[in-house]
């Protein structure tokens, strides 16, 4: 790996030279060992990382003057529950509301443990009876091949029983073991980053799947820990709703340059959170510009000489439906929005760490690592570390592979 580090240099930038090994992060910088750990198991997103991640970084970077951390990009909160777990308050916010769900339901604490496993037993035991609402549309899928009949009408079912159950915390405990299922009792699967129709095939009840969910999750809860408050918000990281000089660290991944659509990806579940397809198409908008259905916003990046190369050269790509040149730009520009709201709510001495990957296009490597080193400074942050945890070529079909690409954390701090 050391050698595709190497070989992925540009020998452009002056912050190559931050450039740090540490492979020693590798399969924390993935969501693979969330697998195997109590309650961050709860809901599978694979762009996470692991909670051994931000342990790390709290030992390596720890936060300054007792103030939370930071997760703009909070996704379903693993920061927040490793930092609370550390010892640290923390606050996330995301622009979807599927996360923002996940993270304050695995964050709950002082649970009635008879009263929960009273109401799951009775919430699977309840006679089968017709949904009053039908299934969400979702307007670019066709719901009756993408979830069979039975499949569809079991999960508003349930859905509508758990929607009247009193207990707040014990409703969003069931809400969140519905949703984390809802992928196995359908014929999608998730395919890079995109949705499929598998064939038909034989697939588990729902009722089955919810109740080994829910005894799973059950059994979770003797490793809550209590701690300092932490919390998600939806909000956009692009417009932080925060003081300035409020946060003693920042962990986060914001999404990568991949043109992924988070609001396709994960419709489903957010369809059945919120109970209405329709309103996927705002959230996509809202979104970060990182996919072509994201909203473009105004311009006002500096003109810095790494990201205008990458701009001018990613203008002689072919426009597709997935790829459209002018996405590099609203991402750089966007990237750049959110690093002056996290310079703005640091602390002062107060270290930021991003979690990202290069992509690979098909006319260039975009080695955005040192891009939003630039592009940090720039904002009134310090860069002080490039950790390349992986180094690999890209496997994307007629991708050129013009040079390895890293996959980073960015580490700047905010000036004393």
């Amino acid at each position: 790996m050391r050698n595709l580090l190497l070989e992925s240099l540009a020998k452009k930038s002056e912050y190559e030279k931050l450039l740090t090994p540490r492979f020693d992060l590798e399969s924390q910088v993935t969501f693979q060992e969330n697998k195997q750990i109590p309650l961050h198991r709860w809901f599978y997103y694979k762009e996470g990382y692991s909670p051994n991640l931000v342990t790390t970084l709290l030992k390596e970077y720890p936060p300054t003057a007792n103030l939370p951390v930071l997760d703009p990009f909070c996704g379903t909160g693993t920061t927040l529950l490793a930092s609370r777990d550390a010892g640290f308050p923390s606050v996330g916010t995301d622009i979807l509301p599927l996360g923002v769900f996940v993270a304050n339901t695995k964050l709950q604490t002082g649970y009635d443990t008879t009263k929960l496993a009273d109401e799951c037993r009775k919430l699977l035991s309840v006679k089968f009876g017709t949904p009053t609402q039908k299934f969400p549309r979702i307007d670019f899928l066709d719901t009756h091949r993408a979830v069979g009949r039975y499949a569809r009408e079991d999960l508003m079912f349930f859905r509508e029983r758990i929607l009247a159950v009193e207990d707040e915390k014990i409703r969003n405990f069931m809400m969140l073991a519905l949703i984390s299922i809802a992928l196995q009792s359908s014929n999608l699967k998730r395919d890079g980053g995109v949705l499929k129709i598998k064939e038909k095939q034989h697939l588990p009840p729902v009722r089955h799947l919810l109740k080994q969910k829910l005894k799973h999750m059950q059994r979770d809860i003797e490793h809550i820990k209590e701690g300092p408050e932490s919390r998600a918000e939806v909000a956009d990281a692009r417009a932080l709703p925060a003081e300035d000089n409020s946060f003693g660290a920042c962990i986060t991944s914001p999404p990568y340059l991949n043109y992924v659509d988070y609001t396709k990806l994960y419709a489903l579940e957010l369809a059945l959170l919120v109970g209405d397809g329709g309103e996927l198409k705002s959230y996509r908008k809202k979104s970060l510009k990182s996919h072509v259905n994201a909203e473009a916003h105004e311009k006002n990046m500096p003109p810095l000489p790494l990201v205008t190369e990458v701009i001018e050269k990613s203008r002689n790509i072919p426009e597709t439906k997935t790829h459209n040149p002018q996405v590099i730009e609203g991402y750089f520009t966007d990237m750049y929005r959110v690093l002056k709201e996290i310079s703005r709510t640091l602390a002062p001495g107060a270290p930021a760490s991003l979690v990202v990957g290069n992509a690979c296009l098909p006319n260039q490597t975009v080695d955005v690592d040192t891009i939003l080193a630039e592009l940090a400074k720039n904002a009134g942050l310090k860069p002080e570390a490039l950790l390349v945890a992986n180094a690999r070529w890209c496997d994307v079909h007629g991708i050129t592979k013009e040079r390895p690409v890293r996959e980073t954390i960015v580490v700047v701090r905010k000036p004393e």
